[in-house]
């Protein structure tokens, strides 16, 4: 079984380390729009690029993947579940101007919520398109890093790589939900 493994593995790196670098950024700008979960892409890239060229790789595609998703759900998305919500008697989500930048860190440090339904939440909300993108960037090019790094280190054969990547992954995860911890505070202590 584990020479199965080891086989099977060794056959996914060998894939994955020739892929096409076009395709994998075509992957990672549109695939998640339509569902497809963005960490093994992102995993994928760091294992064909690294950490450092991945980073830019995917800093250009999630801005494609942004300004589509926000734009899709502003325009094409907006009105048809606008009333398919209204006829269930519930609303699309409205955020105030001075609420603006807490609800987007929240939607996306909120684990649990694939990116495409972030996305398409902060466009149905119609936030600031600057704000939106800006936050938006910055918090994925911190998971982004985490997922390129643990790639990447799946590409060696040193186990304290992985191990740090894996380390990273957690930490920023921790870091994530103390971020979120914070803002949910804030905002109770501000509605009291």
């Amino acid at each position: 079984m584990l020479e199965w493994i080891a086989h099977v593995w060794s056959v996914f790196l060998s894939v994955v380390s020739n892929a096409n670098p076009v395709l994998l950024f075509l992957a990672i700008a549109f695939l998640p729009l339509f569902g497809c979960p963005a960490s093994p892409l992102l995993v994928a890239i760091g294992i064909r690029l690294g950490t450092a060229t991945g980073m830019l790789f995917v800093g250009a595609a999630y801005l494609i993947n942004f300004i589509a998703g926000y734009w899709m759900a502003r325009s094409w998305f907006r009105a048809p579940l606008g009333r398919w919500l209204e006829r269930r008697g519930q609303r699309l989500p409205e955020v105030a101007a001075a609420d603006e930048t807490q609800f987007i860190l929240l939607i996306r440090i909120t684990p649990g919520p694939p990116l495409f339904i972030q996305t398409y939440t902060l466009g149905f909300a119609r936030v600031h398109f600057g704000r939106y993108l800006l936050y938006s960037m910055l918090i994925q090019m911190c998971y982004t890093f985490a997922f390129l790094s643990f790639g990447q280190s799946l590409n060696h054969a040193a186990l304290w790589r992985t191990v740090l990547a894996v380390g990273l992954l957690i930490g920023v995860a921790l870091a994530v939900n103390l971020l979120r911890k914070w803002l949910l505070a804030r905002r109770a202590a501000e509605v009291k």
